[in-house]
Order: structure tokens, then C-alpha cells, then sequence
């Protein structure tokens, strides 16, 4: 009887085609994770500094800025701005809702961090 005792050159080759198919998916999905954990950290920090920013900037004379446009310290690429995005009424007081936003400027801007305030019209 002739007992086979080692692979045939085909067994390997598709073992080792195997091995490189995993291996690719790992570095793929590595890659992808250290893309995520980038942006959950830059938006935290973001969250951060808009917390930051929205108290210093209401706490000035004349209040939080409409349609302000303006550099975050310390990020050279971040820029925070305002914008009013409607207006409602609560019982007989003119609410106004502004939207805060820190963005990210690069090729493409990234919005990192969007907060909507409601304030009273006409208050600083």
C-alpha cells in the first residue's frame, strides 16, 4: 500500500491563497479602525471645544453671533461658525434656533461637531 504523507503542490497553493485572503481582510479592517478612532477622537475633542467656545462666546457683550465666522485656537485647520436656522414661538416669546458648528478644512470639509441653541429673538 502507498500511504500519502505530504501535500500536493495544488493544496498549497490554495492554503496560501487563503491565508493571503484573510490576511488582506485583516489589514483592511485594521486600516478602517485606526480611520474610525481618528474621527471619534477629533470629535470628542471638537465636542469639547464647542462646549468651550458656546460659553465664551454667550457670555460676551452682545451675546452668541448670528451668520460669525471664526479660527479655533489651537486647530489650524478647524473653524467654528454660527447660523440661524428658523425661527419658532413658545407660548408669546420669539424663539430663535441657531446652529454652532465646528468643521474640519481640508479637501473635502468635514463637519465635526453641530449644536442647535434656541435662544430668545431679540437677546443677546
Amino acid at each position: 500500500m502507498n500511504q500519502r504523507r505530504a501535500f500536493t503542490l495544488l493544496e498549497i497553493i490554495v492554503a496560501l491563497a487563503l491565508m493571503g485572503s484573510v490576511l488582506v481582510a485583516s489589514l483592511l479592517a485594521f486600516s478602517r479602525h485606526r480611520k474610525q478612532l481618528s474621527m471619534a477622537e477629533k470629535r470628542l475633542d471638537a465636542t469639547r471645544v464647542a462646549d468651550q467656545l458656546v460659553h465664551g462666546l454667550s457670555a460676551q457683550q452682545g451675546g452668541l453671533p448670528i451668520g460669525a465666522r471664526g479660527a479655533v485656537a489651537g486647530k489650524d485647520d478647524w473653524v467654528w461658525q454660527t447660523s440661524l436656522v428658523g425661527r419658532t414661538s413658545l407660548a408669546t416669546v420669539e424663539m430663535q434656533v441657531v446652529r454652532f458648528e465646528i468643521m474640519e478644512l481640508g479637501a473635502a470639509s468635514t463637519s465635526l461637531v453641530t449644536v442647535d441653541l434656541v435662544k430668545p429673538a431679540g437677546v443677546p
